[in-house]
């Protein structure tokens, strides 16, 4: 731990470290233009108070909502951090992708009525385009450059609502998470202490700030007192190596990612060695927002551990919006863990029976570590009985990270109570059962206090009455494969009216083969699934890669891919590719 004066929340940190050590370094920002700024303490608290005169001289209030359609750049922060301290909620959207624009603006639209938005804050480029589809008015980040005045107190209280985060959807509709000062800063502080933060540390960041794992740590850093980098990610999008220049540059010690990103570095240092890295600095990388693949972690550690990356720092964890971010956090102090189990047991018995590593049954689960420090994680059956090790089930967990729930959607309750300041008056309830538990929708088990996470209920396909879960399937599909891409399977399951069973689909990137060898490498993965699973019948589809229905962080929407299968959206294009065929 730093050893800092507790704060109640990132505002009262934020300003803390202005008032004590107004001229060290707050943020190094890389700015899409690749420019870097770098902006003190004393300049935070300046782009702050003139955002806050400015919401005040456009008459939005405390508690309004405010939507953020903003680059990673200094005015981010700005607007950021200025509607905190005034009390405003953000909500951090995406920027519009290549696709259509005007699906996008409904798609605002629709956040706009959900979130009750009184503006949408977004660059001057955007907001020509936005302006005439949304019932808001769209403004820019000038607009709201007020007068240089002195801050007044915060009106940021552990109780009242620090942002609104959309959920990542990958199993329905994306939900606005209330998220609290309180949380925040429980949050944070929690993982400080799961990996041993220091003042010494400095954190690397180009993740999205529409999601959690990129927006808490600009209040980790800030509650931390600690430096930050924090990069466009356009910038990691063409340049990925230019990720670990960042660390190497500015002896990074702390940088997130989610597994596809060090997925992506190894492959592009295998073809084209780097040059001048120096990552000996980095003490913990933490690997999440998706399921860790060992084999990335392995060929990552192989690809830059002669560059001074220490075997310790690849840390896989677990976390998700309903707890702010972080639930488990693994052991900064030696490498991670892989618990060998037979695969064909956990999906006929749901139990993680050991295997021997050599075995051809035997699959791989990543340890992700103990419940972060002042909370509380279970696994238990579906009546909410506690589950002992290696028995596989729903993981809840509690503590005061844990949000109360969800915004409720338009006329599902007035603005007047979504607005309130007491801890249930903003959320729909539901979320968590009578003893505070989170119910995570999440599967896994665990071993010897450390959790193992094995899939999601939503997804879990369900043959013959044994479950299957499809990231385990996706896996060992692309290892049979000798996959040079991840993901490259994605697994679902399809009712079969006349079986009165699901059977499996698997969507394979059309990359892995073409014509021919497509049926040759289908007949290889059919035969691996009998032999370990006992699954046969399965239905393949080779459809490009930039189809597949994801999140906005990234995630695949299985149930978006089982949608395209039932209502013939893959198989309309038979005629002009040969999509799929039956094993």
């Amino acid at each position: 731990m730093t050893g800092r004066r507790p704060a109640a929340t990132v505002v009262d940190a934020l300003l803390d470290s202005a008032a004590r050590t107004p001229d060290r370094t707050a943020f190094q920002v890389v700015e899409r233009s690749q420019d870097t700024f770098a902006l003190s303490y004393a300049d935070v608290y300046r782009l702050i108070a003139r955002t806050v005169s400015g919401l005040t001289a456009q008459g939005i209030e405390a508690a309004d909502r405010v939507i953020l359609v903003l680059p990673t750049s200094r005015d981010f922060l700005s607007v950021y951090l200025g509607c905190l301290h005034a009390g405003v909620v953000p909500v951090v959207a995406a920027e519009p992708t290549t696709g259509s624009m005007s699906r996008y603006c409904a798609h605002l639209g629709r956040l706009v009525a959900h979130a009750g938005a009184v503006r949408v804050v977004t660059t001057g480029e955007l907001a020509g385009a936005l302006a005439p589809s949304l019932p808001v008015p769209v403004i820019t980040p000038d607009v709201l450059r007020g007068a240089q005045v002195p801050l007044g107190a915060p009106r940021a209280t552990p109780d009242s609502l620090a942002h609104l985060q959309a959920t990542s959807g990958s199993t329905g509709a994306p939900k606005l998470a209330v998220i609290r000062h309180g949380n925040l800063v429980a949050n944070v502080r929690a993982i400080e202490e799961a990996i041993r933060g220091t003042a010494d540390d400095t954190l690397v960041s180009w993740l999205p700030l529409f999601h959690d794992m990129g927006l808490v740590g600009i209040s980790y850093a800030l509650h931390a007192g600690i430096p930050m980098v924090l990069a466009d990610p356009l910038n990691f999008l063409r340049n990925p190596m230019s990720w670990l220049h960042w660390i190497s540059r500015h002896r990074g010690t702390l940088s997130p990612a989610p597994s596809s990103a060090f997925h992506i570095c190894a492959r592009v240092a295998g073809k084209r060695p780097p040059e001048g890295l120096d990552l000996s600095t980095w003490r913990v990388a933490l690997c999440g927002a998706e399921p860790v693949h060992e084999a990335t972690l392995r060929e990552f550690q192989a690809a830059f551990g002669p560059f001074g990356l220490s075997e310790t720092t690849l840390r896989p964890v677990y976390g998700l919006a309903e707890a702010t971010l972080a639930v488990t956090i693994s052991d900064v102090t030696r490498p991670y863990t892989v618990d060998r189990v037979d695969a064909e047991a956990v999906a006929a018995r749901g139990y993680a029976e050991p295997r021997t590593a050599g075995d051809p049954r035997t699959t791989g689960m990543m340890c992700v570590g103990p419940v972060v420090p002042g909370h509380a994680l279970r696994v238990v059956d579906p009546d909410g009985r506690p589950l002992p090790d290696r028995v596989i089930g729903e993981i809840e967990v509690a503590g005061p990270s844990v949000i109360d729930g969800y915004l409720p959607g338009p006329g599902g309750a007035t603005a007047d109570a979504a607005q309130g300041a007491t801890a249930s008056a903003a959320a729909e309830d539901g979320i968590r059962g009578p003893d505070g538990h989170l119910r995570t929708g999440d599967l896994g088990y665990q071993l010897d206090g450390e959790l193992y996470v094995t899939g999601r209920s939503k997804d879990i396909v369900i043959i013959a009455g044994r479950n299957y879960v499809p990231d385990q399937v996706e896996r060992f599909v692309e290892a049979v494969l000798q996959s040079p891409r991840t993901p490259a399977v994605v697994a679902v399951g399809v009712r079969d009216a006349t079986l009165h069973t699901e059977q499996l689909h698997l969507l394979l990137d059309e990359r892995l083969a073409q014509g021919r060898d497509r049926q040759d490498l289908t007949g290889r993965v059919s035969h691996a699934l009998d032999e370990t699973f006992g699954i046969n019948g399965v239905t393949y589809h080779w459809v490009p890669r930039a189809r597949l229905p994801r999140t906005t962080s990234g995630k695949i929407q299985r149930h978006l891919c089982r949608r395209m299968i039932e209502d013939g959206t893959i198989d309309a294009q038979r005629a002009t590719a040969p999509l799929s065929g039956r094993a």
